[in-house]
């Protein structure tokens, strides 16, 4: 079954947003959303993992996922009523193909150890996998603290955009997209990354210190 909302996943604030004029000045925009594009030069966790038997995307997944709670800025959502929160806790999809080679998404709680992460990868990725409908209808409020993920592992992009509808609550779930992974000698491969999220909770400098996070989760899990 679809993950289900758990309260305990917000965090209490303990300090003013700061970012009150921010949020105010790109909120009011038609479109608040910052887009940006790289590639990441990373260590080869491609084949590590499989030396592991591990997905090499999950291992990503989880770098992708992880990331976004070391930088703070990516913690930071809006309520229904536009109101700044801060997450301590995750529920992170992606897309998968259904049988009949159409676009479905998997929910996997994220959790620190690896191999549980896994497991729930493996459990609810059949579920997405052969579900008849579309699987849009998780049980939770902004607060659940979704982060939007996409593995194109067939396509090597250079800048992606993804269906946007409204600002507010909508625009301040990241959405994060990975692309495909060449390796590049000396242990090192690279992928495209995207990131896409609400100008007024992330800036550029924070993107870059997102992009660095990623590659220092993947840097560990090579280095074990």
């Amino acid at each position: 079954m679809t993950p289900a909302y758990t309260p305990d996943i917000i965090a209490p604030i303990d300090a003013p947003f700061e970012r009150g004029p921010q949020l105010r000045w790109f909120d009011a925009m038609d479109d608040p959303r910052l887009n940006v594009t790289a590639e990441l030069m990373a260590p080869d966790f491609v084949t590590i993992a499989k030396a592991q038997d591990l997905p090499p995307f999950a291992v990503l997944f989880h770098a992708i996922a992880g990331a976004s709670l070391d930088v703070d800025a990516f913690r930071w959502r809006l309520t229904e009523k536009g109101e700044p929160f801060r997450v301590n806790a995750l529920l992170p999809s992606y897309t998968v193909q259904n049988t009949k080679g159409h676009v479905n998404f998997s929910y996997v709680p994220f959790t620190k150890d690896l191999a549980a992460f896994v497991k729930a990868y493996h459990a609810d990725k059949h579920e997405a996998e052969t579900a008849t409908g579309m699987r849009t209808n998780v049980e939770a409020a902004p607060e659940c603290g979704q982060l939007y993920c996409t593995g194109l592992p067939f396509l090597r992009f250079t800048s992606i955009e993804h269906p946007r509808s409204g600002g507010g609550a909508l625009a301040a779930t990241p959405n994060i997209a990975a692309g495909q992974w060449r390796r590049e000698g000396a242990g090192q491969l690279s992928f495209p990354l995207s990131v896409q999220t609400h100008h007024g909770l992330v800036d550029g400098v924070h993107v870059a210190a997102y992009f660095s996070a990623v590659r220092d989760r993947l840097a560990r899990f090579v280095g074990g």
